[in-house]
């Protein structure tokens, strides 16, 4: 309930200021990631199955209204899907390929909504988003049931702990258009699982840093 009133007092306040769009801008950006690791005899050798893989893909939009020149705030919208496997090591098979065990893992996709604040000096920014509704599915977290034995449904964010920092810089191209950078750390815990406690009341932590290239848009 709590969330639901924060989330109204915001977009009424977002609304009436975004009205004057001299002050408003728009951001978009997008994260890529890949990483694996293998094992073989030789290098050059043909490739089995692989110890880790992951892909990664997010993307990011969110609009601000700048009160002055160092203070701003509005809404975003942060995505990430992909996917996450590792395995052990079990030596290599016929054709001298390498075999795993124990593998783990599955497609994900999570999804952050909430508001943010940003402090500016010239080119330079800090922000802190709070994850208002955070939801995350993931294939790979079949060990972390809900209380009453769910492993198929979403996880959701508690309301304390689910917050997003960043710094960066803008790189002006146009007059209204700059190039965005940023380094983002996302800190955040689950303690629901299809809208119930997960099992005894454990709580999920999860936190990443994700570097994020886009543009910033100013009408």
């Amino acid at each position: 309930m709590n969330r639901i009133i924060f989330l109204l007092l915001v977009l009424i306040l977002h609304k009436t200021v975004a009205a004057q769009t001299k002050n408003f801008s728009i951001d978009g950006g997008f994260i890529i990631s890949h990483f694996q690791q293998q094992v073989k005899q030789e290098v050059g050798d043909r490739r089995g199955e692989r110890l880790v893989h992951e892909n990664e893909f997010g993307f990011l939009i969110s609009g601000r209204y700048s009160f002055n020149e160092y203070l701003s705030a509005g809404l975003f919208l942060r995505t990430d899907f992909g996917k996450r496997e590792a395995a052990l090591f079990d030596g290599f098979d016929a054709e001298g390929k390498t075999k795993v065990r124990n593998k783990l893992g599955g497609n994900y996709f999570e999804l952050w909504f909430g508001p943010e604040i940003m402090l500016h000096w010239r080119q330079l920014f800090a922000e802190i988003g709070y994850g208002l509704i955070g939801i995350r599915d993931d294939d790979g977290r079949f060990d972390i049931p809900s209380n009453t034995g769910n492993i198929t449904d979403s996880f959701s964010t508690s309301p304390s702990i689910s917050w997003m920092f960043s710094i960066g810089g803008h790189i002006p191209i146009f007059e209204k258009l700059n190039v965005m950078l940023k380094i983002e750390y996302r800190l955040r815990y689950y303690n629901e699982r299809g809208g119930d406690p997960l099992i005894n009341n454990i709580d999920h932590g999860t936190q990443s840093i994700s570097p994020l290239i886009g543009i910033t848009f100013t009408p």
